[in-house]
């Protein structure tokens, strides 16, 4: 099983937020180790990425063996 995607738009970060004040890291949500900050979010500047987040639309699941049929054609 595969997605084809019509449009992968750029949607954020994961990473560690940390407190301007302080500039200590900021505990995740849920016990989560990274927080998604999106890229017009005020605590992107003081976010620690590791991780692009990107937002799929358009998926559609597909079989790889039909994919390759048609491709083969």
């Amino acid at each position: 099983m595969a997605v084809l995607v019509e449009h992968a738009a750029a949607w954020g970060v994961a990473g560690v937020v940390h407190a301007p004040e302080t500039l200590r890291p900021v505990p995740g949500e849920h016990g989560e180790p990274f927080t998604l900050v999106a890229y017009d979010d005020p605590r992107l500047p003081w976010t620690l990425a590791c991780r692009e987040v990107v937002a799929l639309h358009g998926c559609t699941a597909v079989d790889l063996g039909d994919l390759t049929e048609h491709t083969a054609a």
